[in-house]
C-alpha cells in the first residue's frame, strides 16, 4: 500500500466511508452521554448536593463538572499512547464503553438525602470515568477520520466530528427538554431524568458494535507497513512537536468556551440568571446549537478551497466584537432574540470549528499524531472550555453582572486570534512527511 493511498484519492471508497460514518456515530453517542450532565446540571445541584445554599450547590455542581476535564488530559495521554502504539480502533472501542457504563451508572446513584458525602463522591468518580474516556475520544476520532479523508476533503470530512459533537449535544438537549416539558417538576427530579442516563448503556453496545467492525486508518496502516511505531510516542511529541501541543491549545480556547459557556452552561443561565421559562431556554440552545452544525458544514466547504488558517483568524476577531452584542441581545429574555444574539456569537465560533479536525491532525505526524493531539486539545480544553460554566458562574456571582461571561468569551477569543497569527497554513500539506504537496483542486 502507498502512504497516501487513501489521502490522495479523489473520493472514499465506499468501505471507508461507511468506517467514516460509524466512527462519527460513536462520536455522537460519546457526547450525548457526557454533556446529559450539564443539562440536568440545576437537578443534580438540588439531589446530590448540599442544597441549604442553591448558588453554592450550582456552583459546586460545576465544580465537578470542570473536574472532570481536570482528568481529561490523564485519558489522552492514556488512550493517546494506546492510539499510536496499537490503532485507533482499539482504542475508540474502549472509551465508548467506558463511558457507556460510566452514564449509565449515574442514574443509579442515591442522592443525598439519602446516603449523605458518599453521593456527590461517586458522582465525581463517574465523571471522571467520563472525562478520561472523552479524553482520547475526540482525537482518536477526528484522526481516524483526516487520515481515511482525500486530500483536498480533509476539512469537510473533519468537520463530520464537529457536525456529530453538536447532534450528540443536541440529542442530550433534547432528552432534557422533552422530560421537561412532558413531566411534571416532581416526576422529573425524582426519576424522570434518569432515563437519558439508562439509554446510555444501550446505545453504547451499538455503538460499540459499530466500531469493532471498523477497519484501521489507511494512514496507520501504512505507516506500520512501512517501519517500527514509536516505542514511546508522547515522550517523542512532547519533544519535536511542543510547539504544535501549544498551537492547539491556543486555537482550542475560543471554540470550546462557545461551546460550555454558551451551548451547556447557556440553558442554565437563560432559565437561573435571565428568568426565562426552562423550556423556552433549552429551545433556545438547542436551535442554535442546529444553526451552528449548519454554518460548520459550510464553512468547511470553503476551508478545503482557501485554508484554514484565515478561518481561525477571522472567526476569533467575530467572537472578540459579536460577544458583548450578542449578550446584550440575549438580554431581551425572549426566544428570538436569545437565538439571534447567541447565533451571532456562533458564526464565529463555526469558521474556527470547521477547519480544526484537519488543521490540527496536519500539525502532527501520523507516528505521533494520537498523542500530540490528546495533549495539546485536552489541555485547551481543560484550562477554557470545562471550568467555563464555573468560571461564567463565578464571575456573575463576583460582578454582580449577567454580562460578565461576555468578556469572558472576548478573552478566550483573543487567545485564539494571537495562537492563529503564528499558526502555519497546514492545507496541502502530506499527512505523513509534513511537507507540502501540490494542491488537488477539487470539481
Amino acid at each position: 500500500m502507498s502512504i497516501n493511498t487513501l489521502s490522495t484519492t479523489e473520493t472514499l471508497t465506499a468501505e471507508r466511508r461507511k468506517a467514516v460514518i460509524a466512527a462519527c456515530i460513536g462520536n455522537f453517542l460519546e457526547w450525548y452521554e457526557f454533556v446529559l450532565y450539564g443539562y440536568f446540571a440545576a437537578i443534580f445541584a438540588t439531589l446530590y448536593f448540599d442544597d441549604r445554599d442553591p448558588a453554592v450547590a450550582l456552583m459546586v455542581t460545576f465544580l465537578v463538572f470542570g473536574i472532570s476535564f481536570i482528568v481529561r488530559p490523564l485519558g489522552g495521554v492514556l488512550f493517546g499512547y494506546i492510539g499510536d502504539r496499537y490503532g485507533r480502533k482499539v482504542t475508540l472501542s474502549a472509551i465508548i464503553l467506558t463511558i457507556s457504563c460510566a452514564t449509565a451508572l449515574m442514574a443509579v446513584i442515591p442522592a443525598y438525602a439519602s446516603i449523605g458525602v458518599a453521593a456527590p463522591m461517586l458522582i465525581l468518580l463517574l465523571r471522571c470515568l467520563q472525562g478520561l474516556s472523552a479524553g482520547g475520544e475526540w482525537m482518536g476520532a477526528a484522526a481516524y477520520v483526516v487520515e481515511s479523508a482525500p486530500a483536498h476533503r480533509r476539512a469537510f470530512y473533519g468537520s463530520w466530528q464537529t457536525i456529530t459533537i453538536c447532534l450528540g449535544m443536541f440529542a442530550a438537549g433534547a432528552a432534557s427538554l422533552v422530560l421537561t416539558e412532558v413531566l411534571s417538576a416532581d416526576a422529573l427530579q425524582s426519576w424522570g431524568w434518569r432515563i437519558p442516563f439508562l439509554l446510555a448503556f444501550p446505545l453504547g453496545l451499538i455503538g460499540l458494535y459499530m466500531r469493532l467492525k471498523l477497519e484501521e486508518s489507511a494512514e496507520f496502516t501504512a505507516m506500520t507497513e512501512s517501519g517500527p511505531r514509536e516505542s514511546s510516542p508522547l515522550t517523542r511529541t512532547l519533544r519535536a512537536d511542543w510547539r504544535s501541543i501549544l498551537l492547539v491549545c491556543g486555537l482550542v480556547c475560543s471554540p470550546t468556551m462557545c461551546t460550555y459557556v454558551l451551548l451547556v452552561f447557556g440553558p442554565t443561565f437563560f432559565a437561573k440568571n435571565l428568568g426565562m421559562p426552562a423550556g423556552s431556554a433549552r429551545a433556545a440552545g438547542l436551535t442554535a446549537m442546529l444553526i451552528l452544525v449548519v454554518l460548520v458544514v459550510i464553512f468547511a466547504r470553503v476551508c478545503d478551497r482557501v485554508g484554514r488558517r484565515p478561518f481561525v483568524m477571522w472567526g476569533a476577531a467575530w467572537v472578540v466584537i459579536a460577544a458583548p452584542i450578542g449578550f446584550v441581545l440575549i438580554h431581551q429574555r425572549n426566544y428570538p432574540m436569545v437565538v439571534i444574539g447567541t447565533t451571532l456569537v456562533l458564526i464565529g465560533q463555526a469558521m474556527m470549528l470547521a477547519p480544526q479536525p484537519a488543521l490540527f491532525c496536519e500539525l502532527f505526524p501520523t507516528a505521533r499524531r494520537y498523542s500530540g493531539l490528546a495533549v495539546g486539545y485536552n489541555l485547551g480544553v481543560v484550562l477554557f472550555g470545562g471550568l467555563g460554566p464555573l468560571a461564567a458562574t463565578a464571575l456573575i456571582a463576583y460582578t454582580g453582572s449577567t454580562y460578565a461571561p461576555a468578556w469572558y468569551l472576548s478573552f478566550g477569543a483573543v487567545i485564539s486570534f494571537a495562537a492563529a497569527l503564528v499558526t502555519p497554513e497546514t492545507l496541502g500539506v502530506s499527512l505523513r512527511t509534513g511537507r507540502r504537496e501540490p494542491a488537488v483542486v477539487p470539481a
